[in-house]
């Protein structure tokens, strides 16, 4: 192998290394920005943001059972006794009246003053699944901005994977170019050039495998954001994490999101258990109403109206429901079990997440070290090699398994600085402070009390949008 050869390899090294450290201009998207544009247009987070937002109404409905109700009442009615009169053989005279014209209006109200628990137990519930909504919807932000940055990652990481296969298939053909040219003046043999034919066929294999994980990797990310990636910055440091695995544990516990979630699922069980054991106990309400009516008959030479009000107590005392109040209340003492389990469960998964991340981001770290200095005996071991080839003491063989040493090494410690920082943030996100909160993105963060407020100040009132458009003008 020549020296011009070794040489220009290495010119290609280090114009590779220049362009893989190079400074970014400035439009260079950041992982700041992806993350923004994540939080803000991912549909998960959109969904789960009107989940949250049925879960609110649930409250204003519960709490409007114990307002009471207020009905119009209306009829109208004809009536025709001609026929049967004709049927029986009753003798008509001037002062029969055929038709009778009966009109009603009414209103009529119930306010419950005692529901044996029922609708302070449901307005509980609702306010605990509401809980449960909020923190599910921390839990869905963090999942969004987990996928964004390994996304992140993975794109800038393979483009540098792309970046080296293909410096590794210039590097071989020229390689293979030096072989030929020595073996045409009888330097090497025929063994030596299909060597390298052979290896450049390899690094052309490598490239092609690299170049279409790099496009998967973008769909992974047009997924994640939302938009194809165009330039990505070199990342921004590695975030505060905890100092030990302890200390990482007794976080998750606390304050993951879906440890709160599953906390106020049990919450929400039991206020289900109380509200079915108030079914088998008496109701009481508070009634009234006012109706009027009109009595015309046609033919008739007076009319009668009534006009009459009325208030007082009704209830009911359950005495048999055939079993049915006795089954909700094992029904709910089934699901509070569910959700006591469920919460055992959620947090096993999160302590083994927790745990896996923790090790995960130690590996990384190690593999990193490693591959550094890899690459730096792996260096110095290829221009030993390539030296020793121009004296005649090592094969081409040797030379490009030098090389492709070198070309591994470089390639390990790019995934490896991948996976530390990926594994960083699956450590934030198994903490649960992987949220646009604690990122400090320059996001407008979204207010769930927003909504609770817009709700109090038009409580009777909805959107007027396409979803209430009426079918016809008789009916929605």
């Amino acid at each position: 192998m020549s020296k011009s050869l070794g040489k220009s390899a290495l010119r290609i090294c280090a114009a590779l290394a220049a362009v893989l450290t190079a400074p970014h201009p400035a439009a260079a998207e950041t992982l700041a920005d992806a993350l923004a544009k994540a939080y803000a247009f991912h549909p998960r987070l959109a969904s789960s943001r009107a989940a949250l937002r049925a879960a609110d109404e649930g409250v204003t409905q519960e709490r409007s059972r114990a307002l009471g109700t207020v009905n119009g009442t209306y009829s109208y009615t004809v009536s025709n006794s001609s026929g049967f009169r004709r049927i029986v053989g009753s003798r008509r005279d001037s002062s029969d009246r055929d038709t009778f014209d009966t009109l009603s209006l009414g209103i009529s109200g119930a306010i419950p003053i005692y529901s044996g628990g029922q609708i302070e137990n449901a307005i509980a519930g609702a306010q605990e699944n509401v809980g449960a909504q909020r923190a599910s919807l921390l839990a869905v932000e963090q999942e969004v901005l987990l996928a964004a940055v390994t996304a992140y990652e993975d794109v800038r990481r393979d483009l540098q994977r792309v970046a080296l296969a293909r410096n590794n298939v210039r590097v071989i053909s020229e390689q293979l170019r030096a072989a030929r040219d020595r073996f045409e003046v009888g330097e090497v043999t025929r063994t030596d050039v299909s060597q390298a034919e052979a290896r450049l066929a390899f690094s052309r294999s490598n490239l092609a495998a690299a170049t279409g994980t790099l496009a998967r990797s973008r769909q992974a990310y047009v997924a994640a954001i939302g938009e194809e990636p165009v330039d990505l910055a070199p990342p921004p440091p590695l975030p505060d994490l905890p100092d030990s695995l302890e200390a990482a544990l007794a976080l998750t516990e606390a304050a993951h999101p879906r440890m709160v979630a599953a906390r106020r699922a049990v919450r929400q069980a039991q206020f289900a258990v109380k509200q079915a054991l108030g079914a088998a106990l008496p109701t009481l309400n508070v009634t009234g109403g006012v109706s009027y009516e009109n009595d015309l008959t046609t033919g008739a030479s007076t009319t009668g109206e009534t006009l009459s009000a009325q208030v007082g107590l009704s209830g009911q005392v359950p005495l048999w429901t055939g079993g049915r109040n006795a089954s909700l209340v094992r029904a709910a003492q089934a699901r509070l079990a569910q959700a006591q389990a469920e919460l055992h469960d959620v947090a096993r998964q999160l302590r083994q997440q927790t745990s896996v991340a923790w090790a995960n981001l130690d590996v990384a770290r190690a593999s990193i070290r490693a591959a550094r200095e890899q690459i730096e005996a792996a260096r110095i071991a290829f221009e030993g090699v390539r030296e020793e080839a121009t004296l005649g003491a090592r094969t081409t063989l040797d030379v490009l398994n030098a090389e492709q040493e070198l070309n591994s090494a470089r390639v390990s410690l790019v995934e490896s600085l991948r996976d530390e920082y990926v594994a960083a943030y699956q450590l934030l996100a198994a903490v649960g402070r992987l949220t646009v909160a604690h990122l400090g993105l320059d996001v407008s963060p979204y207010d769930p009390d927003a909504y609770v407020e817009q709700v109090r100040a038009a409580p009777y009132d909805y959107p007027r949008d396409d979803s209430v458009a009426w079918s016809s003008p008789w009916r929605p």
